[in-house]
């Protein structure tokens, strides 16, 4: 009989003692994100590659995480990303968000730049129930695939600028090598005499 009840004890200090460890190992790991704030981002462009978990640096220093991504419900074509950053994070009004690549890796995150010393910070000026929102910009991925056909463009007309120049360099080289004395000729007569009319 008392060998039952020792068990019984024994298995109850067990369960008890699970039960808080558990709560404890979940209260450890949402330490100090109750104060934690939500904010909002709007991306017109694409954010393949961006999931949910990824982090959110602030000028290079991990401040937060992605929290949710959905299409806006009122404009496809846009992506609303909500954020969740540290409250110390100086999220000011002229603060922009933009998506960043980690490398060649093509790890994609989100980068917050901005944040003039003399600006509000966006929680101030934001109303209390509204989520606050920080603009976003255009990536520099998204920029310079924007911009490769002006590249294309540029590069196409050097090139040719390029063929004209080798072409005259040619014809140059050629008349050198039908008359090698051109090179110890000084400048033509007629040509000065021209110049001096």
């Amino acid at each position: 009989m008392e060998t039952d009840q020792h068990y019984f004890f024994e298995g109850l200090f067990i369960i008890v003692f699970s039960v808080a460890a558990a709560i404890f190992a979940v209260w450890l790991g949402s330490t100090g994100r109750h104060d934690d704030v939500v904010y909002r981002i709007h991306f017109p462009d694409s954010v393949s590659g961006l999931a949910v978990g990824d982090p959110v640096k602030f000028r290079g220093i991990d401040v937060g995480t992605v929290k949710s991504m959905i299409i806006d419900p009122d404009n496809s074509r846009l992506v609303l990303v909500d954020v969740r950053l540290r409250k110390e994070t100086p999220v000011k009004t002229d603060t922009r968000a933009s998506l960043a690549m980690k490398g060649i890796t093509g790890v994609v995150f989100i980068e917050l730049n901005g944040g003039d010393p003399a600006a509000k910070t966006l929680l101030a000026v934001t109303p209390q129930d509204t989520v606050p929102e920080i603009p976003s910009e255009k990536t520099g991925l998204k920029a310079m695939l924007d911009n490769l056909p002006k590249l294309v463009e540029k590069f196409s007309s050097l090139e040719d600028q390029v063929k004209k120049v080798v072409t005259s360099v040619g014809g140059l080289t050629d008349k050198v090598k039908d008359n090698p004395s051109l090179l110890l000729k000084g400048p033509d007569k007629e040509s000065n005499n021209a110049g001096k009319k």
